[in-house]
């Protein structure tokens, strides 16, 4: 005995299968909703993190000369010394002189939501920079430095042009 199928009876099938597929799909589509897809975060990028730092330039209060560069300098840039305070104690701080554009960077490695830099120049008064950092939130989270204050007196706020040196006023 031999059974033949014929195309006909197949096409009866074919719309059924058809609907079955495309239902398939709308319900896979469906459960993707915006409110379940929120709470799941994928595989984050490699991100290059700068550590926090701050180019700067230091100024007479009064005068507004440059204490360090140009010819009325009144201190080599061997008397500027930095700091950062690590569990109470100075530990290195990352301090680059850029005497070409006359001006410095100071560059830390992170431990806290506030790290606390000393400066020290010469015969002056100890200076305190307070670097402070935030964490964004959401997925692909990651730590940025959020502002620097100078003696109580912000100095670097996170938004502002990065190229920007800030002034220190002593």
């Amino acid at each position: 005995m031999r059974v033949i199928i014929k195309n006909s009876t197949m096409k009866p099938l074919r719309p059924v299968l058809t609907f079955f597929f495309f239902s398939a799909i709308v319900c896979l589509v469906a459960s993707c909703s915006s409110s379940t897809h929120d709470n799941k975060c994928f595989p984050c990028p490699l991100a290059v993190t700068a550590p926090p730092n701050l180019t700067f330039r230091v100024v007479d209060k009064t005068t507004g000369a440059d204490l360090f560069f140009g010819a009325a300098a009144k201190y080599d840039t061997s008397r500027l010394k930095v700091h950062h305070i690590v569990n109470g104690q100075p530990d290195t701080a990352f301090l680059h002189i850029d005497a070409a554009n006359q001006k410095f960077n100071v560059r830390i490695t992170a431990n806290h939501e506030v790290d606390t830099v000393t400066m020290n120049i010469a015969d002056k008064p100890q200076d305190i920079l307070l670097f402070k950092r935030k964490t964004s939130s959401g997925c692909c989270s990651s730590t940025y430095l959020s502002s620097v204050t100078f003696n109580g007196v912000i100095v670097y706020q996170q938004g502002t042009n990065p190229d920007v040196v800030a002034v220190l006023e002593k």
